[in-house]
């Protein structure tokens, strides 16, 4: 029997990842089942249930991999001089989870979910730490490039203001899903004019 590379391991979940975000986006997640996801990939249920046993676990998929592509992008971002402002770092994230999401309302419904479920909430925790930490190095160099301030001191400030950012990607995602007057060009302009104090 052919060994099976992780080349083609890594192609299937992104494959079974792909299913699950199409039927997330139709029928929201409570109205997602295994068998759907099973149907919409085309793969046989043993495809499916041998990379992962729950619909959590392809929800924890999803969202790591919208994430990881966020991270690659911000990473490119930081090799830009002068580094884009905070807004625009924001525009990046919120454009790619868009583009690669559609409907933003999805992200609302796995907050919503994250209430009711255990096992989700760790996911979340995990993600959110890894977001923060993400946000704190683009803010480490925008603070001491910006402000010109040194290292230690930026980093102290990007540490305090990662989460106020992760909080302006929510609030964004939010906004734009439960307000038609959403003025987001407005909004990713004043999320680029906070300062330290």
């Amino acid at each position: 029997m052919p060994k099976v590379t992780e080349a083609h391991r890594a192609a299937r979940r992104h494959e079974i990842s792909q299913a699950a975000l199409r039927c997330f986006a139709r029928n929201g997640f409570q109205g997602t089942s295994m068998a759907d996801i099973i149907a919409e990939s085309g793969l046989s249920a043993g495809a499916i249930y041998g990379h992962y046993s729950s619909k959590n676990e392809i929800i924890q998929l999803v969202i790591t991999d919208v994430l990881d592509a966020r991270f690659l992008e911000v990473a490119e971002a930081r090799t830009h001089s002068p580094l884009p402002a905070p807004g625009e770092i924001i525009g990046l994230i919120i454009g790619g989870m868009t583009a690669q999401v559609g409907d933003l309302g999805m992200l609302v419904q796995v907050w919503g979910e994250v209430a009711h479920e255990p096992e989700l909430r760790s996911i979340t925790d995990s993600i959110g730490h890894r977001v923060r930490g993400m946000l704190t190095d683009y803010l480490t160099g925008w603070y001491a490039e910006s402000l010109g301030v040194g290292d230690d001191d930026a980093h102290r400030m990007a540490e305090r203001y990662a989460p106020l950012y992760v909080g302006i990607v929510q609030g964004y995602v939010t906004q734009t899903t439960l307000f038609d007057d959403f003025d987001s060009a407005a909004y990713l302009a004043a999320a680029s004019s906070i300062r330290p104090g």
